[in-house]
């Protein structure tokens, strides 16, 4: 466990460090950007609200609108979850200006819409900002919002409008800077972010490594609601917005209260866990549970945009991040009494976090002034929840070690004694495991015996299916395929002429003097000619084409892939061809002609139907004109 102690304090030292960077940089408001180079101007500036969100600049200005200007009272305007635009008015002297002019930071990047008015001769220039313009539109690429303020026309005092509305928290934390201080504090804040960020991700891979070795599910949920909780941060701080999606405004606007409502889900899961709820605080245990499946609702909801506002979520994740808190923090003090030693540092943990919880949820309501405390202070916060969660899961797994070895010496203890029993009756137990295993033997041969069988009935059963299946598909005299297999093959053969933009004959083949031969030599003799030439027709025809028994003494043969119609004539003369030599019968040879009627696809009709309709209409047409041993449809 050194190296998790390590980590833990790199993670402290890094939130301390954070801290320390952003303390500094909110000093006592000013005017404007004294010896130090910025200034908050939040007690300086004016402000309208605009709850129909449509004033517009000119109409702001008229004078029954400026007489509404209220003077703010804290270094940050919070206006909490609203629906209202709120105007912005300031004044600056044109002493306040150096050459290169200020900039105007808006230190807070979830702001949906921001329009900065900027007095340019006798009227005014629009800058906008704000996470619904991709980042490339922003004039200052900065994680925050950051305006340029070129020096004033003409000398004197002039005044600024800046409007702001936003879906979720409204908070405008407004400095002015000089430009080089800007950069100077930006490098700092940049660097503490980066160490912050860094160990807090070498922490969740510690952790993560840790779950692979010991298989704790405690392990897997906390280093879920670590990185849910940091990808929160990382997207309030405005990070997301500027490395990961730049220019997807729409997760832009999503992926807060996505991270947030993960946090919220494995936070609950890792409570539960944790403190094995389920086994000692049962009554608490289905509320965490509710929590967690609300906390993965909530996420999906925000993640998609569906039946909930982004507002309404966040107010939701704040009254169930109270309802978890409080349940867990009652569930640990409980098993601190109960002597579970673990459950210190993780009341520590979550009074911590808890602290700044509730402050960030009375912020959010507007109960509270937004101050560094409540802005920053998350980051403090989950430093020192991750820290000493990681602390409590190492204890825990201390703990789990002490039992076990408890446990192992008292089965160790149990052994011997059953050793001892064991020795006193070895003799009968063996007697009696003898005999079991001669028992045993024979039912396992038994056993043998009928799985054989089983396996011949299972044998004889797909035997007797696969025999079923084809008689079911072909004839029982010749083996061809029977009327129903043939319509199947000729709508799948249609699919493919289709495709291959090929022609397809259908050929009903029809023989001529079968039944003179049927009836004067008998049913067997027929039987055996039928068998005979479905065997001369399967090789007068291309091994890709079909040949079925219709009915009787008519045959059908599918000849797809045709180029042209006539190629169906010439398989239809190698199959009079076939059909016409000489057939032996009991030591005499019979001649047995045949009448093909062909109707062609797509030419001659485009359903199965029609086909062999129009190929029956050309067969009587061949039977009809004597000289013909095949026919084409002709309308």
């Amino acid at each position: 466990m050194p190296r998790a102690l390590l980590i833990c304090r790199f993670v402290l030292s890094a939130v301390l460090a954070l801290a320390w960077t952003l303390a500094r940089a909110q000093p006592e408001p000013a005017p404007f950007p004294g010896a130090e180079g910025f200034s908050p101007i939040g007690k300086h500036v004016e402000v309208l609200e605009d709850t129909g969100g449509r004033l517009t600049l000119a109409e702001v200005l008229l004078p029954e609108n400026n007489a509404r200007f209220k003077r703010n009272q804290t270094w940050a305007p919070n206006f909490g979850y609203t629906h209202s635009a709120y105007w912005l008015r300031f004044r600056l002297p044109a002493e306040a200006f150096s050459g290169n002019g200020l900039l105007l930071e808006i230190r807070f990047p979830s702001i949906d819409r921001l329009e900065l008015y900027l007095p340019v001769g006798g009227g005014w220039r629009e800058v906008r900002a704000g996470d619904t313009l991709v980042w490339d539109a922003r004039e200052v690429k900065h994680r925050n919002h950051v305006f340029r303020m070129p020096p004033p026309p003409s000398p004197g005092p002039h005044d600024y409008y800046l409007r702001v509305a936003s879906e979720s928290v409204l908070t405008v934390p407004i400095f002015l800077w000089q430009p080089e201080a800007f950069a100077r504090h930006d490098h700092l804040v940049q660097l503490a972010l980066g160490l912050f960020y860094g160990l807090l991700a070498a922490l969740v891979l510690y952790n993560l490594m840790l779950y692979f070795t010991v298989r704790d599910r405690a392990y897997l949920f906390y280093v879920a609601y670590a990185a849910a909780f940091g990808s929160y941060l990382f997207a309030f701080d405005g990070l997301g917005f500027q490395y990961l999606w730049p220019h997807s405004v729409w997760w832009a606007n999503h992926a807060l209260a996505t991270s947030l409502a993960l946090a919220l889900a494995f936070g609950a899961l890792f409570s539960g866990t944790f403190l094995d709820m389920a086994r000692t605080a049962p009554y608490a245990n289905r509320p965490m549970q509710a929590i967690a499946a609300s906390g993965v609702l909530l996420a999906l909801a925000a993640a998609t945009g569906w039946v909930l506002s982004y507002g309404e979520i966040l107010r939701a994740l704040s009254v169930l991040g109270f309802l978890a808190a409080a349940i867990a923090t009652w569930v640990a003090v409980r098993a601190i009494f109960a002597g579970y030693r673990a459950a210190r540092f993780f009341l520590l943990a979550w009074g911590a976090l808890l602290v700044f919880i509730a402050l960030g949820a009375l912020r959010n309501f507007a109960l509270v002034p937004t101050t560094f405390v409540t802005v920053h202070g998350l980051h403090i916060g989950m430093g020192l929840d991750v820290l000493l969660l990681s602390f409590a899961l190492a204890d825990r797994i201390n703990s789990l070690k002490r039992d076990r070895a408890s446990a192992h010496a008292e089965a160790l203890a149990n052994h011997r004694a059953l050793l001892e029993a064991t020795r006193a009756s070895k003799n009968a137990l063996e007697v009696g495991i003898a005999e079991r295993t001669a028992e045993l033997n024979r039912a396992n041969e038994r056993l043998r015996e009928e799985a054989r069988e089983r396996e011949q009935l299972m044998a004889q059963l797909r035997a007797q299916e696969e025999h079923l299946r084809f008689m079911a598909q072909h004839d029982a005299l010749t083996g061809l395929p029977n009327r129903i297999s043939m319509q199947q093959r000729l709508a799948l053969a249609m699919e493919l002429a289709k495709r291959n933009r090929k022609k397809l004959a259908v050929m009903l083949v029809d023989l001529d003097d079968f039944k003179r031969l049927n009836d004067s030599r008998g049913h067997v003799v027929g039987d055996h000619a039928l068998s005979a030439i479905a065997g001369r027709l399967r090789t007068s025809v291309r091994g890709s084409d079909t040949v079925a028994r219709f009915g009787g003494d008519e045959f059908v043969v599918l000849a797809g892939e045709l180029d042209r119609p006539e190629d169906a004539g010439m398989i239809a003369e190698k199959i009079a061809d076939m059909v016409s030599v000489p057939l032996p019968v009991d030591g005499t040879t019979e001649r047995i002609g045949c009448s093909i009627g062909i109707s062609v696809y797509p030419d001659d009709a485009d359903t199965a139907e029609g086909l062999i309709e129009r190929a029956d209409r050309a067969m009587y047409a061949a039977k009809s004109a004597r000289e013909r041993r095949y026919a084409f449809y002709a309308a």
